[in-house]
């Protein structure tokens, strides 16, 4: 008779464990990289905004609506993967 081998509870617990932490620093890089790229993404906007060129600061205002609906956008389509996902992985379905 073939013996199956036996998965100590300890090391089950502390694969959850190491899942649950990758998940958490993923999700925390994921949301550093977003800031940084949106961050880089409203600066021309905003050195536009401030200028004192009053052609410059009326196109800014243009930008400024279109980057704003845009990191709005941006930020439900990363928040709707990332729910996604961790109801992918509780769920299964």
């Amino acid at each position: 008779m073939v013996s199956i081998p036996r998965i100590p509870i300890t090391y089950i617990a502390s694969y959850g464990t190491s899942i649950s932490s990758i998940l958490s620093r993923l999700d925390t890089i994921v949301l550093s990289v977003s800031a940084v790229i949106i961050s880089i993404l409203w600066i021309p906007v905003a050195l536009e905004f401030f200028s004192s060129d009053e052609s410059k600061r009326i196109s800014a205002r243009t930008r400024l609506k279109n980057a704003a609906i845009g990191t709005f956008i941006y930020i439900m389509a990363v928040s709707g993967i990332l729910y996604a996902l961790v109801k992918y992985i509780i769920t299964g379905s």
